[in-house]
């Protein structure tokens, strides 16, 4: 039997202003632009998977970020209690998505292999790379591994039944995105492998990068995954929430 179609909810917890050459490769005219920070609910009668772990408060602060609510907040709004979640999908390990696994006591987070090799090795500490984490993160993952709370992918894997991971790399080394089955197909949470609608329609990479041509290859391997392109959610763009249907205070539904 099929399972269950998933409700995707997109939380916005933070805000900022960029600069197109930030969120545009190749783009020098630093004009004025805005970013949203969400993490992601899936949900259906029998499962429940948060996509990534957003910010605490003070790393936030600290980066010059609009905080606006605590993720736990945001998702109890849509009926998730983060103390209850067995299952977490960490997209990669930036600081603005994995900084809250304090508030899931139950959860098995879900990495690849590329992801946690490259952010515990050499070239980890290099000002492009280690601009984008916080040490602290790196080092709690490291603990929830010996606790065995660390579900590790290389490229593919079912989480549950109607969710999968999938490597995509490009953005960071081992970057990945999420399938889930929605009620009018199947749907891509992309994360960062395109932070804006921008960057896959167009095919413009982000500015913080991995691998530049791994980049074009996520592009792809989106639209080949996603039924159709308004089933692609990017990781940061505002338009989401006027793209998706409102059901709250800066929660969307698809």
């Amino acid at each position: 039997m099929p399972p269950a179609p998933y409700r995707i909810h997109a939380v916005r917890y933070a805000h900022r202003t960029c600069t197109t050459s930030e969120a545009f490769y190749g783009d020098h005219h630093n004009g004025p632009m805005t970013m949203d920070y969400f993490v992601w609910a899936l949900t259906n009668d029998s499962e429940t998977v948060v996509v990534d772990l957003g910010f605490t408060e003070a790393v936030g602060t600290a980066r010059g970020r609009q905080f606006l609510r605590p993720i736990d907040r945001g998702l109890a709004e849509v009926g998730v209690d983060c103390k209850r979640v067995e299952h977490v999908i960490l997209s990669h390990f930036h600081y603005d998505h994995v900084g809250n696994y304090a508030l899931f006591p139950n959860a098995r987070f879900y990495v690849q292999d590329a992801e946690m090799a490259f952010y515990t090795g050499r070239n980890a500490a290099q000002g492009a790379f280690r601009r984008s984490v916080e040490v602290e993160d790196i080092c709690a993952l490291i603990r929830l591994n010996y606790d065995r709370r660390l579900v590790f992918v290389d490229g593919g894997m079912d989480v549950v039944p109607g969710v999968r991971v999938q490597k995509v790399g490009g953005h960071t080394a081992g970057m990945q995105i999420v399938t889930v089955a929605h009620a009018k197909g199947q749907a891509v949470v992309a994360s960062d492998a395109s932070h804006y609608y921008r960057n896959f329609e167009e095919r413009i990479p982000f500015n913080t990068l991995h691998d530049l041509p791994g980049m074009y290859r996520a592009f792809d391997t989106i639209r080949e995954l996603a039924s159709s392109p308004e089933l692609v959610i990017p990781g940061h763009d505002p338009l989401v929430l006027e793209r998706l249907k409102k059901v709250g205070d800066g929660i969307v539904e698809l």
